[in-house]
């Protein structure tokens, strides 16, 4: 069964992918340090065990594998975690207004409470289409679904991803809009 790979080949997939797999898996679980355990994990499998189809076929396979793992130990947990902040990015950081910056990040504060709601399988098709910048093919290759299961999987994803936004933009005592959702249902 199985080829092996040398370490400079597994060096040279973890600095490639790393990166990528860890934003996934944090972003499904919700926690950095978990996140790291699981593409971790996932590396260990691909040195252990890597697939038929070769190099070519790693991405996708260590995608589906982080995102299986992180899926699994979210459900083992049953708590949702905050993701960390994401004020070492430097697109944030560069030439914002304090205001702008602080608006910003509530606004990213209620995506991420509104994610963390959510059902594991939804936010993690919502990953892989925003963080993994997937296409529908990509992500139907990596479910191993069909495509159209992949539309509405998605489209029920974020159906619920903005109700929970709606749910929250009345969190002000006098009732007022706090998050201006109907201006990101466009996306």
């Amino acid at each position: 069964m199985g080829q092996t790979i040398t370490e400079a080949v597994l060096k040279r997939w973890m600095v490639d992918l790393g990166p990528r797999l860890l934003t996934l898996s944090a972003g499904i679980c919700r926690d950095r340090h978990q996140a790291e355990e699981i593409v971790q994990e996932a590396f260990v499998k691909l040195w252990q065990c890597p697939p038929d189809a070769g190099e070519i076929a790693f991405p996708s396979w260590m995608r589906r594998v982080v995102t299986n793992l992180s899926i699994n130990a979210l459900q083992r947990t049953r708590r949702p975690r905050a993701l960390p902040e994401f004020a070492a990015d430097r697109a944030l950081r560069t030439g914002d207004a304090e205001e702008r910056l602080a608006d910003h990040k509530e606004r990213l504060d209620r995506v991420r409470r509104a994610m963390d709601r959510l059902e594991p399988a939804k936010r993690a098709i919502l990953m892989l289409r925003a963080s993994e910048d997937l296409s529908y093919d990509e992500i139907a290759e990596h479910l191993g679904v069909p495509i159209g299961t992949v539309m509405s999987r998605l489209n029920r994803a974020r159906m619920a991803l903005m109700n929970e936004m709606d749910r929250s933009e009345t969190d002000t005592e006098d009732g007022s809009l706090v998050f201006p959702i109907r201006e990101y249902r466009h996306a």
